[in-house]
């Protein structure tokens, strides 16, 4: 029970006035897209109990009967909300006035600023003056490892060397090719041939063999890696970021490594003979 501000920091609400009835549909740490026996309990006409009887609150004179109104709407909790599908939230217009006294809180739910070091450790360090026996939990929309994330920062390097040891093979064939081309590039340059215009001509030739690897390379691991996941009935979601930059190595390493070789031979000295 909450009003509208309260029930917004849990929820998505269209609208909210005093006296709207929510169950949620799915929580945001279940992997259902719904507890259907749950959310079937709350439906218009249907009789709940405010207190229930197994904690003794029938002998106690507690136990309060309410019908769920007909403007009880389903709505979406929020991926930073710790309600679980089914859950019902009403404003306190929307419950008999006796209900405040059966509910109860069963803790403080704190949103701190990511950007604050030790946030955390500064709620503990609180929470445990009040209470020493206090428990606190952590919730988060995605979560990292860290034993995964050294798994994936090894492989990286891993496939960054392979391709850098690929691309300085390239590379050695790239520099053989301007050390025999060094006179006519210095007579281009003297007839007035632009240097940009050079760089960029060597830049193409090694995009030709080093684009056609690297397309038929990136395919044919994004579908082995779909293959796994699929195998281990995990969602397969793809990591542009880490594709795109183990494809950047390969092609970085052979064309603009190949550049400063290239100025050189560029020079007018390249014209000398004896």
């Amino acid at each position: 029970m909450g009003d509208r501000t309260a029930l917004r920091e849990l929820v998505t609400l269209p609208s909210c006035k005093d006296g709207d009835v929510f169950v949620t549909r799915a929580g945001s740490y279940h992997s259902d897209p719904g507890n259907a026996s749950e959310i079937a309990l709350v439906k218009p006409g249907r009789r709940l109990y405010i207190g229930p009887s197994y904690d003794g609150a029938a002998e106690r004179g507690t136990e309060l009967r309410w019908t769920v109104p007909a403007n009880v709407r389903a709505v979406d909790a929020r991926k930073d909300s710790p309600q679980d599908a089914g859950s019902l939230l009403a404003t306190p217009a929307a419950l008999p006035e006796m209900a405040a006294s059966a509910l109860f809180s069963d803790g403080v739910y704190l949103r701190l600023d990511p950007s604050v070091p030790d946030a955390r450790e500064f709620v503990r360090y609180v929470a445990a003056r009040i209470d020493p026996l206090a428990q606190d939990f952590g919730w988060s929309a995605t979560q990292e490892e860290a034993e995964y994330t050294s798994i994936r920062t090894g492989l990286f390097v891993g496939s960054a060397f392979v391709l850098a040891l690929i691309g300085a093979r390239l590379l050695v064939s790239q520099l053989d090719q301007l050390r025999e081309r060094r006179k006519l590039l210095s007579a281009l340059v003297a007839f007035g041939t632009r240097r940009r215009t050079l760089s960029l001509s060597v830049l193409w030739q090694t995009a030709l063999p080093v684009g056609p690897g690297l397309i038929p390379a990136t395919a044919v691991g994004v579908t082995h890696g779909a293959v796994l996941l699929k195998m281990t009935r995990t969602p397969v979601t793809m990591d542009w970021a880490s594709i795109l930059s183990m494809t950047g190595v390969g092609a970085v390493v052979v064309s603009l490594l190949s550049l400063p070789p290239l100025l050189r031979r560029m020079r007018p000295e390249g014209l000398r003979t004896q």
